[in-house]
């Protein structure tokens, strides 16, 4: 089945509520958006992808990376505009 990174190749990808994401997938979500990878269940090779990301919370990142319950790499990776 195709994933929703895959669907939004040469696109754009919403991600809504990304605060409620676990850690592990926080960490997913960090590596796909640094590398431009993505390896998809199952598969031993990794696939490029080309996506836009937008994100959207209604929460406090900047307290919840002091917290330590959002990385702070990821806050600064979606914090560019």
């Amino acid at each position: 089945r195709v994933g929703r990174f895959e669907l939004a190749h040469k696109g754009t990808l919403f991600i809504d509520e990304v605060a409620s994401m676990s850690l592990p997938l926080q960490a997913k979500l960090l590596r796909a958006l640094q590398e431009r990878q993505i390896e998809k269940v199952g598969d031993s090779r990794s696939m490029k992808v080309d996506i836009r990301v937008i994100a959207a919370t209604n929460l406090d990142l900047k307290k919840m990376v002091k917290e330590g319950t959002f990385r702070e790499d990821l806050y600064y990776r979606l914090n560019v505009v």
